[in-house]
């Protein structure tokens, strides 16, 4: 009895741990102002309410100064746990609203920000997004050193400088664990592959299949509250706290089998003499009915 005793009031006090964690790092400083104020002012921005809905949708941008070098729209379904990372490249040819045809990386740098920026991939994927989360690159860098980093194979010809953007890229090829700072280079490397993003999107869902196993690991727990500091300190979003601890707490669930990644189909081509990422709009509708599928909802 004594056993079960002391099992029930440690599983108590890490449920307590979780949740008031999660509590601190709604109350910090995520709350994204610019956004709130955007949507006062543009109301037809909004999101739609996403508490009647079984599949919530999430827009994730990495964000390299101003523009969004990394755009993921993860699907949830509340009720079996499933998991869609459908990967849109940033050079994606799309109508801008209000502002015409640009690169979608453009539409967060634009005065309306992340809210236009979900107006944007909703109107691409013919889907309401309800959620939007921004991590910085530094940010992302710390979270990864926090959990031990993550290991990944490294293909041959990493190498890579750009001065305009302080971006030096130099790492060893074979499976490795990266550091955090090194991990996001893996990421925003793209120059070396033939196919540029879609190659480097390979490249990042790899990276995130590592990241989710180490954050749902049992050696997790003991570092939760620096993991939560850490994303109070680079996070935006719109999330409400109670939405982040439900989150929280299915984090534990979470299965590799339950989670299937996808890309915007499509290839690379010139319009106006501008290199553009050119979407199939045929194919693009045939996979947003297979992650239905994938999701398990008939409609």
């Amino acid at each position: 009895m004594k056993k079960y005793i002391a099992i029930f009031l440690t599983s108590f006090f890490v449920f307590f741990i979780i949740l008031g964690g999660v509590y601190y790092f709604y109350k910090s400083n995520m709350t994204d102002k610019h956004f709130v104020k955007t949507i006062e002012e543009n109301p037809e921005l909004k999101p739609e309410d996403p508490k009647e809905e079984v599949v919530i949708n999430t827009l994730f941008l990495g964000i390299d100064e101003a523009r969004s070098d990394t755009i993921i729209i993860a699907s949830y379904n509340k009720e079996n746990q499933k998991i869609t990372l459908l990967s849109i490249p940033r050079d994606t040819r799309v109508e801008i609203p209000r502002y015409g045809f640009d690169k979608i990386n453009a539409a967060a740098a634009k005065k309306e920000g992340t809210a236009l920026a979900m107006e944007t991939v909703g109107n691409l994927l013919g889907i309401p997004i309800h959620h939007y989360v921004r991590v910085t690159f530094k940010g992302a860098e710390r979270i990864i050193d926090i959990l031990g980093g993550v290991t990944v194979k490294v293909p041959p010809g990493m190498d890579y400088d750009d001065p305009a953007q302080n971006l030096s890229i130099h790492l060893k090829p074979g499976v490795q664990l990266l550091n955090g700072k090194d991990a996001v280079k893996f990421a925003r490397f793209r120059s070396g592959y033939p196919d540029q993003d879609l190659g480097r999107i390979k490249a990042q869902q790899e990276l995130i299949k590592a990241f989710i196993d180490k954050l749902t690991g049992p050696k997790v727990l003991p570092k939760i509250f620096n993991i939560i500091d850490a994303m109070s300190k680079c996070i935006k979003t719109n999330l409400e706290s109670g939405d982040i601890a439900q989150y929280a707490l299915h984090v534990k669930d979470i299965k590799m089998g339950n989670i299937t990644f996808y890309t915007l189909p499509g290839d690379v081509g010139n319009m106006n003499k501008i290199s553009y990422f050119l979407h199939d709009e045929a194919k693009l509708r045939e996979m947003m009915e297979q992650i239905r599928e994938d999701l398990g909802v008939e409609d």
